[in-house]
């Protein structure tokens, strides 16, 4: 093994115990860092809602009848009339894949601009998004085309630099160190942990009860989290917002499980590994 597994356990044990402590950091931290540090989190929450049948639907019910509310004369008559046509509308609308393309640029310019710090692109403009909108109510009455004229009077909505609070750009690059700072300690204390581990079992067996303990707590920081989020859900007072909320919510808690059955599933195959008879007469060697 060359240079490796000295036996010497003055080093193997703090090794081991600092290994543990970066490793589980490093698995929480970037669980984490999967889920808001890559991408544009905003997307992968609205990319998840829209692709919700469910969501879309109930989407348009809540707009008629959240319309309904305030609505009076011709306008109430309107969507008594024609809102199941409205509603059918509004769906057919939030799956419109250009809608989502339309929706996800304006979330990407926002987000590259407060958080990536790219500052080229100082506005966003909503009208095309608005304009689609436009053209699915104006299939279920021409009377909706009058909305055109207030329509063309929206104005790009120009982004201002962030003068109050922390600064997201910082904080995301400050993350990301942090996250790259704690996967360089856990390398460099598994290699000083496998120069001194007494035998190749040892060295295969430890770093497995490792992966397989921090694959449980992930596991279980996500049901925890998921119980969380339907708590949520249901005792919210809007009918949408328990439908969105756990829909929303794991897109970005998921993560969790998913790395955590990867250390479940790698943390077993190393101890299945130490406890094979071939390991077991080469760690004697």
């Amino acid at each position: 093994m060359g240079i490796l597994l000295k036996a010497k356990r003055g080093g193997a044990v703090p090794s081991a115990i600092f290994f543990t402590i970066f490793f589980t950091l490093l698995s929480l931290a970037g669980s984490v860092y999967l889920s808001v540090g890559i991408g544009n989190p905003v997307n992968k929450v609205t990319n998840s809602l829209l692709s919700s049948a469910t969501f879309k639907a109930d989407a348009g019910n809540y707009f008629v009848s959240k319309a309904l509310e305030t609505a009076t004369g011709d306008e109430r008559a309107l969507l008594l009339k024609k809102g199941p046509q409205i509603s059918a509308a509004v769906t057919a609308f939030l799956g419109n894949p250009v809608f989502k393309g339309e929706l996800g640029a304006v979330s990407d310019i926002a987000y590259n601009y407060y958080t990536g710090g790219t500052k080229a692109r100082q506005s966003i403009d909503v009208k095309p998004i608005l304009q689609l909108a436009l053209l699915g109510f104006e299939s279920v009455d021409p009377q909706f085309s009058k909305l055109s004229k207030e329509l063309n009077k929206i104005k790009p909505i120009k982004l201002q630099p962030q003068t109050n609070g922390p600064d997201a750009s910082q904080i995301k690059s400050y993350f990301t160190l942090g996250v790259g700072l704690l996967l360089a300690l856990s390398v460099l204390t598994l290699l000083l942990y496998l120069l001194f581990a007494k035998s190749l079992r040892a060295a295969i067996r430890v770093p497995g009860i490792i992966l397989v303990s921090d694959g449980l707590l992930l596991v279980i920081l996500n049901i925890v989290a998921t119980a969380v989020v339907k708590h949520q859900a249901d005792t919210a007072t809007e009918s949408l917002a328990r439908e969105a909320i756990p829909i929303a919510a794991h897109s970005l808690i998921s993560p969790l499980m998913t790395t955590g059955v990867v250390e479940l599933l790698l943390g077993v195959v190393l101890l299945v590994l130490s406890y094979s008879k071939r390991v077991n007469v080469n760690s004697q060697r």
